[in-house]
């Protein structure tokens, strides 16, 4: 049964992630796996120079991560939310319930649970199970674990809002206007990450340097003071083994191999959404260039597991000609997944 630990990022201010295809107004309410794994790999070289980078990149290019890391999810309080599974209900929804399901991102840990597992309980489509300020879905029972600013004011646990601001010519000082969204959390809520540690003894160097992330800052408009945040440990998982399962549930970006693809991981009895990632490289050997453009199996999304295959995904190569020269880049897309039992 692999060991696998949560980790609480509480953020000092507001969060600023970019998504594709939209303009600095707008923000992500998560952090993809790709883009925490990347922000690693900047401060391992800052921190700890190139040979530490190299040493630790070593094993994701072999195809053997020591560790596999989930995108970085809302928590509030002590409730933590994945993404909404693309699974079928194992109970039909009452029909009062179906907008309010369709309008759901989000699902508790327990409620998360209580789905793969087939057995929802009773009152699982009560009015008091879904949280429609933040589109979320939990049992009614972990309502009382949520924020007391949610619970006896309404506040929400996390908002999505916009700001003006100002801009300046810097040679004719003119201002210009411009707006930035931000996602600002409550003093008990914020995101967290798992991590399954499949070589435990990287897991200082690990923890280090998430903690120096911090410091420094996740996502865009950092010189701003956005993105800085202090890191928890939270509790230890144990999730059933993979390999008897049929299914697995997604909760990282999946960049899957050819002999996975070839296997049928993403056969028929699969249920998967594709997201494109691509974005600029921040190399400090040279000025920003764009990564080349990738897709990959988004979380929440549904991917078969044929009898005698590992769905373990790969670290894939992005480089642009134009770095050839100078060191690779890579998107990481190895599976953070969850077992569950498929049906034809």
């Amino acid at each position: 049964m692999p060991t696998v630990t949560t980790y609480l990022l509480r953020f000092r201010g507001p969060l600023h992630v970019a998504e594709r295809g939209v303009g600095i107004e707008e923000t992500a309410e998560f952090v993809h796996s790709d883009t925490l794994f990347s922000a690693l790999c900047s401060v391992v070289r800052l921190g700890w120079g190139e040979s530490e980078l190299q040493r630790f990149l070593a094993p994701f290019r072999a195809g053997d991560p020591p560790f596999l890391l989930s995108s970085a999810f809302p928590f509030a309080g002590s409730v933590r939310f994945l993404p909404k599974p693309h699974l079928a209900l194992p109970t039909p929804p009452p029909e009062d319930a179906r907008k309010r399901l369709r309008q759901t991102r989000w699902v508790s840990l327990g409620l998360f649970q209580a789905w793969l597992s087939g057995e929802l309980p009773g009152d699982a489509f009560a009015p008091a199970a879904f949280l429609p300020a933040v589109a979320a879905w939990l049992l009614p029972s972990e309502r009382r674990a949520l924020p007391r600013s949610f619970t006896r004011e309404g506040v929400p646990p996390w908002v999505r809002d916009v700001v003006p601001r100002v801009a300046i010519d810097r040679v004719t000082n003119a201002s210009q206007v411009f707006r930035s969204g931000r996602l600002r959390f409550d003093a008990e809520s914020g995101l967290f990450v798992l991590v399954e540690w499949r070589d435990a003894s990287w897991r200082p160097l690990v923890e280090t340097a998430l903690a120096e992330l911090g410091q420094l800052g996740l996502g865009g408009l950092r010189s701003t003071g956005h993105g800085q945040f202090t890191v928890q440990p939270g509790e230890e998982l144990a999730f059933p083994e993979r390999a008897t399962s049929r299914g697995l549930v997604t909760l990282s970006l999946y960049a899957p191999g050819r002999s996975e693809l070839a296997a049928g991981v993403l056969g028929p009895l699969a249920r998967y959404d594709l997201v494109v990632r691509g974005g600029w490289i921040a190399s400090p050997d040279g000025a920003s260039y764009r990564r080349r453009e990738l897709r990959l199996v988004s979380e929440g999304s549904v991917v078969a597991q044929p009898p005698g295959t590992t769905v373990l995904g790969q670290l894939v190569d992005v480089t642009p000609e134009v770095m050839r020269t100078v060191h690779p880049v890579y998107r990481y897309g190895y599976a953070f997944t969850v077992p569950v039992d498929l049906k034809e």
